[in-house]
């Protein structure tokens, strides 16, 4: 089948320079993506680093309790002596009893307060960590689109020239 020409334009022509605009086209939506991504990026580093604040205020409200919980402790246990001391009563059998089985109590409650501090420092870690996951994600998805533009631009080009060649 012979190849219809208009003035030197041919079907192959316009073809070509259809495929040129549409690569360009391409290049311009795969840049936008990948600033889209950047931008992504940045949101998951923030919100790493509000993580990694958040552990730390954990770690520091829960060294507070904990020492706020100790007072608490020798207060009970100290109004306990006083108690048996003012009854004038000696600080033996019952009385130790009761002052051994608050500190025990007031040992596990800090027990618990710190492992309770321990598991949620660790999820805002964990969150953290997870951010900057999220963040290399969108990076490396960012640079893969920029190596798209970049393919599409030179495709672009391509074909241009090749449109060109088709009117000589």
């Amino acid at each position: 089948m012979a190849q219809v020409t208009f003035g030197g334009l041919s079907a192959t022509t316009f073809s070509d320079i259809g495929g040129a605009v549409s690569d360009l086209f391409a290049a311009s939506a795969a840049r936008s993506k990948a600033q889209g991504l950047r931008t992504e990026a940045e949101q998951y580093t923030l919100a790493a680093g509000l993580a990694d604040q958040n552990a730390k205020f954990t770690e520091q409200s829960t060294a507070i309790k904990e020492y706020q919980q100790s007072r608490d402790i020798q207060k009970t246990i100290g109004s306990q002596q006083a108690a048996v001391a003012s009854s004038g009563f000696a600080a033996s059998g019952s009385a130790l009893d009761i002052e051994r089985d608050s500190a025990n109590q007031g040992a596990i409650a800090q027990g618990v307060l710190a492992q309770q501090g321990l598991i949620e420092e660790a999820g805002f870690e964990e969150q953290a960590a997870s951010y900057r996951l999220m963040a290399e994600a969108s990076s490396n998805a960012a640079n893969a689109a920029d190596k798209a533009a970049t393919g599409d631009t030179i495709a672009a080009y391509i074909k241009g020239a090749a449109a060109i060649a088709t009117l000589f």
